[in-house]
């Protein structure tokens, strides 16, 4: 291949979906070692997991864990934030999520924090639209 057509050749771009879903997994990643390095061990403590394991139930989980339903993480501890729900055979919305897990409906097939509707940010946990 010569220097001019190695030049005109174009990466594939990644989807926005994909590229969201990198930014959340990287501010995920900083602020579980920003926890982890302020908070002090106490003396009578139990051994703390390692960083890591608080980022592998943040954001989509599939149905089949301990209940067999599908839920969203949102692993911040200060925000709400509007997801967007695909389902199986009906449409697509956009749930208000706090901290935690939210359990989603039987026929969801994925979810991921939408940073785009509304300015990503909403008020009341449970809200859909």
């Amino acid at each position: 291949m010569s220097a001019s057509e190695h030049s005109t050749m174009t990466r594939p771009r990644r989807s926005r979906r994909s590229r969201v879903a990198g930014a959340l997994v990287a501010v995920a990643a900083v602020g579980a070692l920003a926890g982890a390095m302020a908070e002090p061990a106490s003396a009578g403590s139990a051994p703390a997991a390692p960083a890591t394991a608080k980022l592998l139930n943040c954001g989509w989980n599939e149905a089949g864990g301990n209940d067999g339903r599908a839920s969203y993480e949102h692993c911040a501890t200060d925000t709400n934030v509007w997801i967007q729900v695909t389902r199986w055979a009906r449409g697509d919305y956009h749930r208000c999520v706090g901290p935690g897990r939210t359990i989603l409906d039987y026929d969801a097939t994925g979810a991921w924090y939408d940073s785009t509707f509304r300015g990503g940010l909403c008020s009341h946990p449970g809200d859909t639209a």
